[in-house]
């Protein structure tokens, strides 16, 4: 069978089948092209789960990291809290030791001025401030085991301010205690060196002195005896008078019993007082005897 030509149309069997095939190929390539976009969103889908896997997981690192910072200020905010106030309790164990300290410090000063006060009391008189009786007999018993070695004689004297009650009771126990502070000034006046004096109480006085030969010993005395005679005293407007009675003792011998000797110069004392006041009594022992 001869061909066609270009002027005769197909025929319709033929343009039926081409038709057919066209048809059939394009169905094939939409078919294709949908599976392929079909891929395509299931990758698509596939990159957007593990995109939004990606984003869950810093989510959840962030979620635990800002946890974990909080977690750390709240720690971080306790431990300056608890700083804070273990510095305040410092302070105020500082502050309270300060102030332990200063308390301290101030009865230790106390007690310091307590101590020597004490000590002051017990060596010095507090009224007349000359020796106290205990140091005074301590001067005795030091001097009197040094007679013949360390000094030539011992003088000790007992002295008693006459009628010294009638003085309390007419002039009142101030007066009294200014004529005791008198009598101790014209002591102080009238003493040289290694020539000590001190109150035995109340109105009864005790000098012990060293090298003294026995008529410059009775020379003293008498000094003392003139000078509280004849002192010019005046209390409240109102003149006072005062007298001493003295007893004395010189040796030039040892003595280890201290306390005889000063009882023994309180015997001659008594024996003044008896014989009428205002008087020296002496007894000398050893070479002076």
């Amino acid at each position: 069978m001869s061909a066609p030509s270009r002027d005769n149309p197909m025929d319709p069997t033929q343009r039926t089948q081409k038709t057919q095939e066209v048809e059939s190929l394009a169905d094939f390539s939409l078919f294709e092209q949908e599976k392929a976009v079909m891929q395509r969103s299931e990758q698509m889908l596939e990159a957007l789960d593990a995109v939004a896997d990606g984003v869950k997981v810093l989510a959840k690192a962030y979620s635990e990291s800002y946890r974990a910072q909080r977690r750390m200020m709240r720690m971080s905010d306790r431990m300056q809290a608890d700083l804070q106030d273990a510095n305040r309790q410092l302070r105020e164990q500082a502050e309270h030791l300060a102030q332990l300290n200063n308390a301290l410090s101030d009865e230790v000063r106390e007690r310091e001025r307590l101590t020597a006060e004490l000590e002051r009391l017990a060596l010095e008189d507090a009224l007349t401030g000359l020796f106290s009786r205990r140091r005074v007999i301590d001067c005795v018993e030091g001097m009197a085991e040094g007679v013949g070695e360390q000094s030539q004689t011992l003088t000790v004297m007992m002295l008693d301010l006459d009628d010294f009650k009638t003085l309390n009771d007419t002039h009142g126990h101030a007066a009294g205690d200014f004529a005791l502070e008198s009598f101790a000034e014209i002591l102080r006046g009238e003493l040289g060196a290694e020539q000590y004096a001190g109150r035995m109480g109340g109105e009864e006085f005790l000098v012990v002195a060293a090298d003294l030969d026995c008529d410059a010993a009775v020379a003293l005395a008498e000094r003392i005896r003139s000078a509280v005679e004849n002192a010019s005293l005046h209390w409240k407007g109102e003149p006072l008078s005062l007298a001493v009675s003295i007893g004395l003792v010189v040796t030039t011998d040892p003595w280890p019993n201290a306390g005889e000797l000063v009882a023994l110069a309180d015997d001659l004392l008594y024996r003044a007082k008896n014989e009428g006041r205002n008087r020296v009594i002496v007894q000398m022992r050893g070479q002076c005897g």
